[in-house]
């Protein structure tokens, strides 16, 4: 793998741990449940990226650490889930349904495809492969849907003088991140598929990797952590909304 991306993926993990650390410390504060739950999906990634490279980087290649990053990553899954029903649809049996099946999709697919050898999940022509595929995909098209729903209505509040622009602009880069994890996600499929058939993993892959993940946590960075000319350039942008007076 080509060094570039073990330094974009420890730079994302780097992220990953920064905004899951804040967001503990906030849900410790304010007893607040989503960021709670939201620390834990990002610190348990965080934790997931680092076990995956740093051995990799060091030339450790032992079984035992190649399962415990999946394991580690499936497990911040389901506190994503939690998030994203808690915080759009509290109120909705289904997506207290969706989330336990997704998290089911997921665990089974982890659990069988290293009960039958394969450690890594790269076996596109098993079912559980594809299990697992679907249980990380999912929360990511549900995090772009829910968060374009949310961003519309909250654009319509705004020209009212009901939401504040910063609001608004989360919504949007919130459906950014879960549109490129999406996308990585759908786009790994032909990468795994290359791979099965020559047994090498392609070098456009490295890049791939490389790219979607600093384009996703520079997305997080900005949801998290945005500097002062972002805010200002936001707020700016919404400076002249419809006054509901006139």
């Amino acid at each position: 793998m080509d060094s570039s991306v073990y330094f974009s993926s420890l730079i994302a993990a780097a992220v990953y741990l920064a905004v899951g650390i804040r967001l503990f410390t906030l849900s410790r504060r304010t007893q607040g449940r989503p960021e709670y739950l939201l620390a834990l999906a990002y610190i348990c990634t965080g934790v997931s990226y680092s076990l995956y490279e740093l051995p990799l980087l060091f030339g450790m290649n032992q079984s035992w650490i190649q399962i415990l990053p999946r394991i580690v990553y499936s497990i911040g899954v389901i506190p994503l889930l939690l998030f994203t029903r808690d915080v759009f649809r509290s109120d909705s049996r289904w997506a207290n349904a969706l989330v336990w099946a997704i998290a089911l999709s997921l665990f089974a697919g982890v659990f069988f495809s290293m009960l039958n050898g394969d450690i890594e999940g790269l076996r596109v022509g098993s079912v559980w492969f594809w299990c697992d595929w679907v249980g990380y995909t999912a929360p990511y098209i549900w995090i772009t849907a829910e968060a374009l729903i949310a961003y519309r209505s909250a654009r319509k509040r705004l020209r009212m003088g009901f939401c504040e622009p910063d609001v608004v602009n989360r919504f949007m880069l919130w459906a950014l991140f879960g549109f490129l994890g999406s996308l990585a996600s759908i786009l790994i499929v032909p990468l795994y598929l290359e791979f099965a058939a020559t047994q090498v993993w392609p070098s456009w892959g490295d890049y791939f990797a490389g790219g979607f993940e600093a384009a996703a946590t520079a997305v997080l960075w900005f949801v998290f952590f945005p500097p002062a000319f972002y805010q200002r350039w936001v707020n700016r942008g919404a400076a002249a909304p419809a006054d509901p007076a006139h």
